[in-house]
Parts: structure tokens; sequence; C-alpha cells
């Protein structure tokens, strides 16, 4: 299947721990609607839920043994704006890239790259706990839930 999604943009591979980690993103497909987002395996936070949650919980499992891996991660407001995070995790920090030009609502900054050390936990006033970066040389503006 990914194939299909990148038969036209060639994507690196190497395997750790008999899992595959690309080097590069799939292309997003447009408009960029949760159903998109999970076929071109996103991992998708909505306001109800999140899909493709085992792709997070590799993610996590890479940085927890200090092995390269990646993510993207595709969170919707409220008003249905998706804002794309991407995560590359090299061993020892994570590069984050921030995009929310496709979210009318939003702050309009587009795209804007991070690097922290590590992810960690916090808990919110409701109660609900929430995976974050840590150690950010920006203000760390991603959360997913835990």
């Amino acid at each position: 299947m990914i194939g299909l999604l990148t038969g036209c943009n060639p994507v690196h591979q190497q395997t750790i721990d008999s899992e595959e980690v690309m080097t590069s993103f799939p292309d997003i497909i447009e408009p960029h609607y949760p159903e998109q987002a999970e076929q071109s395996g996103d991992v998708v936070v909505l306001m109800n839920g999140m899909r493709n949650g085992d792709k997070w919980r590799t993610f996590m499992k890479h940085v927890s043994k200090e092995q390269p891996g990646q993510v993207r991660v595709t969170k919707y407001t409220i008003e249905g704006g998706p804002v794309i995070h991407e995560l590359v995790y090299d061993g020892k920090v994570i590069q984050t890239t921030y995009d929310d030009s496709r979210d009318m609502y939003g702050s309009g900054q587009g795209e804007t790259t991070n690097t922290c050390k590590g992810i960690g936990t916090i808990k919110s006033e409701q109660g609900r706990t929430f995976h974050v970066l840590t150690e950010c040389e920006k203000e760390n503006i991603f959360s997913i839930p835990k």
C-alpha cells in the first residue's frame, strides 16, 4: 500500500528491529481531510479520538530505544482545519516541523521548525494526560493524547 501512495515519490527506507523507517514522508493528499491523512499513514487526532495510534506507539518505542524513527501527526481543530506535525528522531534529538497553513482559523504561522531532546507527559486541569516534546529550542506547541 505504501508503494501505491508514494510510487511517484521514491522513499528511502532502512530496517530497524524488523520495522521499516522512512527517511522522508509520503506526499500529503489534498484536501487533507481525516480520511486522506489516515490513508497517507498519518496519526490522525480528532476531537473524538485517534486513528493510526499504532504509528505513534512505534515512534515512541524508537525514541525510548534511541533508534531513528519518524511520524507525521495531523491534528484537526474544532472547526476541522488540519495542523500537521512531522517529527523525525535521529537517535539523539527530535526535529519537528509544524504546519498550520491548511487551518483557515489558525495562527497563520505556516511552516516552522524546532528541535527537542525528548518526549514527556503532562496532565491537563481536566485530568487528561498528553505526550509533549521536552527541552525544545523554541516554544513547544506539540501535544498528543496519551
